[in-house]
């Protein structure tokens, strides 16, 4: 390995002793091998220390902290970083054998490229397929309509980022949105390419549920997604209001299909209809379909 690695891999991690042993094998497996991986413990509680210790070595760095949230945890990790490209990985997460080969093969092959993206899947823990990659034709369009990115697969020019002063939020409250805010903000100042290549997958299990959020928990990560775009000058330059309000209204709307999984289904009713008011687009989505389905169950 380089004495300066071409990716740093972060890995935030809290409580995840069953799952983190798999994650890093996965990142030690690749094909390519300029990185180091940069795991911090956000203050771990379960076995956590005693799982990785053998995996410690020339590539893994292990640094513990209090715990403070993911987004605390990555910004911690990216001060210990010193690869060229930052990437970000759930301790949950598995990497394909490919992943970092595809991505270095095309980032030195097109050496102007500050944030770059690949595709990923989702399976359960037999390994079957729950979710499949769609292939996504205009990456930088369909990114200011949702976040279609997961952490695992996204690449940024470390300096360019240590540069302009980005950071995942670190408010606890706003766990969830913090990456696609990130990605919003990146976007405003650099075009996001993508390949259409599936490198990764996200492992699905019942600790990892997004079926239990409270109202008062969505209202307040809209509310601050919203605020953070009103805020970056250069966004609202770049995109306008417009698209802010557009960002408003897919929020609500995701808000209310969930708050519809938890049987919420009045305050789904409720956030929908302000969605669709905000922009009647939401209600040609598969979303907008999806709430509909489960409001009319009894």
């Amino acid at each position: 390995m380089s004495k300066t690695p071409f990716f740093s891999v972060i890995i935030a991690t809290y409580n995840r002793a069953e799952f983190i042993e798999k994650t890093i094998l996965s990142i030690l497996a690749q094909q390519f091998t300029d990185f180091e991986i940069i795991l911090v413990d956000d203050g771990s509680t379960d076995n956590t220390l005693e799982v990785i210790t053998p995996l410690l070595a020339e590539k893994v760095n292990y640094f513990a902290k209090q715990n403070e949230e993911r987004g605390a945890a990555r910004n911690y990790g990216i001060t210990k970083a010193s690869g060229k490209f930052l990437t970000f990985i759930d301790s949950d997460d598995l990497m394909y054998p490919n992943h970092l080969q595809e991505a270095y093969n095309f980032l030195t092959e097109n050496n102007e490229v500050v944030f770059y993206g690949q595709g990923y899947e989702t399976k359960d823990q037999k390994g079957k397929i729950l979710i499949a990659h769609t292939e996504v034709l205009n990456p930088n369009q369909a990114l200011l309509q949702g976040n279609f990115l997961s952490c695992i697969g996204v690449f940024i020019n470390r300096q360019n980022y240590l540069d302009e002063g980005f950071s995942f939020s670190e408010i606890r409250q706003f766990s969830g949105t913090e990456d696609w805010a990130c990605w919003l903000q990146i976007l405003a100042r650099h075009r996001l390419c993508y390949q259409n290549v599936v490198t990764a997958c996200m492992i699905e299990h019942d600790t990892r549920s997004v079926l239990h959020f409270k109202e008062t928990q969505l209202l307040d990560r809209t509310n601050m997604l919203v605020d953070i775009l009103q805020k970056d000058l250069v966004f609202k330059t770049v995109f306008g209001q417009k698209v802010i309000n557009h960002i408003y209204a897919h929020m609500l709307s995701y808000s209310a299909l969930h708050l519809a999984l938890s049987q919420q289904k009045k305050s789904a009713f409720t956030w929908y209809l302000k969605a669709i008011k905000i922009n009647t687009a939401e209600l040609f989505t598969r979303r907008f379909l999806a709430t509909v389905k489960i409001l009319l169950l009894k």
